[in-house]
């Protein structure tokens, strides 16, 4: 294909640039990358032969607060390969709905976007194509996985299932609903109330995926929620009900799973997280205030941790393929490796299992469930449509 293209680097990075950019979640394992191995080795190769810039060249980075530790780690590491040495990559941490927000609002720092979670993409794509009649995204791969967990302690846990038999957003609506709170539960006045913490759905992936699997473990389904089914009165009464004894004080996934491990189970005794930030958290927990045991709901979703490289006006043919010789970076085995090993996150490329002899994982083997059951990404009318209650529910 590269042999081909004898047009100017514009047309070759557009042409090469042309992958999918609607998968599904249900595609997202079966698909993580939409080239095969054999293209994308000869795509790296082509873009860094064809990359000759005449000065450095500097991009920015929108992403998520749940990759900072490791993308800090990979822009140093990149700086030190040759093409690297070219490209100055400016890191901008921004909640995801939040980044879909600055692009849309044109902030011309970002050239690249990388969101927890693919379920953001159309708040920032269907307003976009309204406004500038295309698609402002180039090219998309998912970097790292993880899915949402529920973190509880222990303790709580064991006698939270004595109660109800099960972890859900049905079973915690009603623990959040006992107003002598752990007496009632378990017997257990000295606990307090039952308490759950999740992140600013506003600003925060984890914090929309906690509504979008609250619906969905209300209506009792996993895929093709309508909008006229999350405005139904029972619904809208019971997710105000809930809200209402939930907290969500923090923007930030990280700051939250900080804030349960800072202040133990008399600030908050359950949260839902990433699974990375979950299984990082273990160990701190157990030297400060006892176990955590992480919980996979029946309902989950994946965070794919996607790589939006944008078509946008103020990033050009150079940008744009420094941007994707960042992703190549981000994609190879060493740097999966990293984010598998350091940071517990899923690798996204092919060439690395999640379990393997040594591997941080494989030390987690009776913790970690591998197969989890995930929900379809819901349509942005829906997503629209749950935060506009939440931030009613929130006045």
């Amino acid at each position: 294909m590269l042999k081909k293209i004898q047009t100017s680097l514009l047309m070759f990075v557009l042409l090469s640039m042309a992958f999918s950019v609607s998968a599904s979640w249900e595609e997202t394992l079966g698909a993580l990358w939409k080239e095969t191995k054999a293209q994308a080795d000869e795509l790296n190769k082509g873009l860094k032969e064809k990359f000759k810039p005449k000065g450095p060249v500097e991009i920015g980075v929108a992403f998520g607060t749940e990759k900072q530790k490791w993308l800090e780690w990979a822009v140093a590491e990149f700086a030190k390969t040759e093409e690297g040495k070219k490209i100055k990559i400016n890191l901008i941490p921004m909640g995801s709905v939040e980044g879909a927000e600055a692009v849309l609002k044109k902030d011309k720092r970002i050239h690249a976007w990388s969101p927890a979670s693919s379920v953001v993409q159309e708040l920032l794509v269907e307003p976009w194509q309204k406004e500038m009649g295309k698609d402002p995204i180039l090219s998309d791969a998912p970097l790292v996985l993880t899915p949402m967990v529920i973190v509880m302690w222990e303790e709580r846990a064991k006698a939270f299932l004595e109660k109800y038999n099960e972890i859900s957003f049905k079973t915690i609506g009603l623990a959040l609903a006992e107003q002598t709170g752990w007496a009632a539960i378990a017997n257990k006045a000295e606990w307090g109330a039952f308490t759950f913490g999740y992140t600013r759905p506003t600003h925060s992936n984890s914090g929309l995926m906690t509504l979008v699997l609250m619906a969905y473990d209300y209506l009792s389904v996993n895929r093709n929620i309508k909008p006229e089914q999350i405005m139904e009165t029972n619904f809208l009464t019971w997710l105000k009900a809930t809200q209402e004894n939930m907290s969500a004080d923090e923007d930030s996934t990280g700051k939250l799973m900080d804030e349960m491990l800072r202040f133990g189970p008399s600030k908050l005794n359950a949260a839902m997280v990433y699974e990375n930030l979950a299984l990082s958290s273990i160990q701190t927990a157990e030297g400060r205030w006892g176990k955590l045991k992480v919980i996979y709901p029946a309902r989950s979703a994946w965070n794919d941790n996607p790589y939006y490289i944008l078509d946008v006006p103020w990033s050009n043919a150079e940008q744009q393929t420094a941007a994707k010789l960042f992703q190549f970076f981000l994609l190879s085995k060493p740097a999966q490796k990293v984010a598998r090993d350091q940071y517990l996150f899923r690798p996204a490329s092919l060439d690395l299992p999640i379990i393997e002899a040594g591997s941080s994982f494989e030390k987690l083997k009776d913790t970690v469930q591998v197969d989890v059951n995930t929900v379809k990404r819901p349509s942005a009318a829906v997503l629209n449509g749950l935060l506009q209650v939440w931030k009613k529910n929130d006045k």
